[in-house]
């Protein structure tokens, strides 16, 4: 099983795991990396130089708060980060839709997703940057989607 590398995985995405995280407990900083690891199912482990700057951008918008306990730094939701938990859980609720057209767009970047991780040997860097181009144009026209509508992006989290 290989793992993804830690620079790859975006700062919002990181942001909504450790929130994720938080909400089961407040929790010191090994038990923030460990529960985003068993969410990843071993596939990830958040280095400590990465989730640093994701718990005080937390801290500093105000959905998390630090606690000193027994020398170490502990980890907790405050009620702002409780709601934003909340919002997090309905947007990931939608992703499974019924609305068939946004279930074929999900289903289709899973399948891509999927195809290329059991092919990995077989494709070459060719393929591979053509299809990152691709999907980065792709990923702009849905960013640009969503802010035409006043709306937050992903990675704006």
């Amino acid at each position: 099983m290989k793992k993804i590398v830690s620079d790859r995985v975006r700062r919002g995405t990181l942001r909504l795991l450790v929130l994720s995280s938080l909400a089961e407990k407040p929790m010191y900083l090994y038990e923030i990396i460990k529960s985003i690891e068993t969410k990843a199912e071993g596939f990830y482990r958040p280095s400590t130089g990465s989730i640093y700057p994701v718990l005080r951008s937390l801290a500093r918008d105000g959905y998390i708060i630090i606690q000193e306990r027994d020398g170490k730094k502990i980890y907790s939701l405050t009620d702002k980060g409780v709601k934003k938990v909340e919002e997090i859980k309905i947007e990931i609720e939608s992703l499974f839709t019924r609305d068939p057209l946004k279930r074929r767009v999900i289903d289709l970047l899973f399948n891509i997703g999927l195809t290329v991780h059991i092919n990995r040997k077989k494709i070459d860097d060719k393929v591979l940057n053509q299809l990152i181009t691709d999907l980065e144009k792709c990923m702009a026209l849905v960013e640009e989607a969503i802010k035409s509508k006043g709306e937050k992006t992903v990675t704006q989290v």
